[in-house]
């Protein structure tokens, strides 16, 4: 097993949203965080590769996503500083007989943030910005758990 630590950014910066979008006009800050999150995802699945560079992949149409909560536990005085505990990405797929469709590449939790209903909460804002949309292979138990009890009007197909 190997060792590496997971740690979290907190910032005052972007205090609006659940969600904060990433693509390629981005402050490279943001790409940094989808990054260091997209490492954690390689250390935990033993990957071969970081699924996500720091500058983002600029060969194809693609979203990033970062989730974020209130940081209460860090909230000293206003504005309130947001903690972002997790990261995916979506690319589009481009099929010859069939229109084009986004994919979810991967997505990241904290293990503190899992089975605490940040995922569903957010399902609903991913399909609301990418429809029905595709899910890549490898996924995890867990993942797939997820997929069998998520209620959706949509079936997403892994690929």
């Amino acid at each position: 097993m190997r060792n590496y630590t997971l740690e979290l950014s907190v910032s005052t910066k972007y205090t609006l949203d659940t969600i904060i979008e990433v693509d390629k006009q981005s402050e490279k800050e943001l790409f940094e965080e989808v990054y260091k999150l997209a490492k954690y995802f390689k250390e935990e699945l033993n990957y071969d590769f970081v699924p996500f560079c720091s500058y983002g992949d600029l060969k194809e149409e693609y979203k990033a996503l970062l989730f974020t909560e209130q940081a209460l536990d860090k909230f000293i005085e206003e504005p309130m500083p947001y903690r972002i505990y997790g990261a995916c990405t979506f690319a589009i797929q481009k099929f010859t007989k069939e229109p084009d469709r986004w994919v979810l590449k991967w997505i990241w939790l904290h293990p503190f943030f899992r089975n605490r209903g940040n995922l569903k909460k957010n399902w609903n804002k991913l399909e609301e910005k990418f429809g029905n949309f595709l899910i890549e292979s490898p996924i995890s138990n867990d993942m797939n758990s997820f997929l069998e009890n998520i209620n959706s009007k949509y079936e997403h197909i892994i690929i």
